[in-house]
C-alpha cells in the first residue's frame, strides 16, 4: 500500500511540479523573484504605484471629455431655447410692423405737415414776443 501511495504521489508531483520547474528554468528572472520574496513585494508595490499614476493620468485626460458629455444636454437646451426665443421675438417684431408701407408713409407725411404748421405758428409767436421787447 505504501508503494502505491508513493507511486501516486510521484506521479502527481511530476504532473503538477515539472511544468512549473521547466517554466522557471526558461525564465530565470521570475525564478529569482520567487526565491526572493522581499524584492518581489517591493516590485509589486512599485508596480501598483506606477499603475495608480497611469490611472490618474488617464483620468485627467478623459476628464474634459466626460465633463463635456455631462454638460452637453444643458448646452443643447440653452442653445435651443435661445434660438427659439430669438426666432419668436423676430416673428413678433415682424408682426408688429405695419403691413401697408404706403399707408404708413401718408401718415408720416400728414404728421410732418402738421408739425411744420405748428412750428411756423410757434416761430411767429416767438417773433411777436421778441418784437414786443
Amino acid at each position: 500500500m505504501a508503494i502505491l501511495t508513493d507511486t501516486v504521489s510521484d506521479a502527481l508531483q511530476s504532473v503538477l511540479i515539472s511544468p512549473w520547474q521547466s517554466w522557471l528554468a526558461e525564465h530565470p528572472v521570475l525564478a529569482w523573484l520567487i526565491l526572493h520574496p522581499l524584492w518581489s513585494l517591493g516590485l509589486v508595490g512599485l508596480s501598483l504605484l506606477l499603475f495608480a499614476g497611469l490611472w490618474s493620468a488617464i483620468a485627467r485626460l478623459t476628464e474634459g471629455f466626460w465633463l463635456a458629455l455631462v454638460q452637453f444636454p444643458f448646452h443643447f437646451g440653452r442653445w435651443l431655447f435661445l434660438n427659439t426665443s430669438r426666432r419668436l421675438v423676430y416673428q413678433w417684431a415682424k408682426a408688429a410692423q405695419p403691413a401697408d408701407p404706403p399707408h404708413r408713409l401718408s401718415e408720416i407725411m400728414t404728421r410732418l405737415e402738421h408739425l411744420q404748421t405748428e412750428q411756423a405758428g410757434l416761430l411767429a409767436e416767438m417773433r411777436q414776443l421778441l418784437g414786443d421787447r
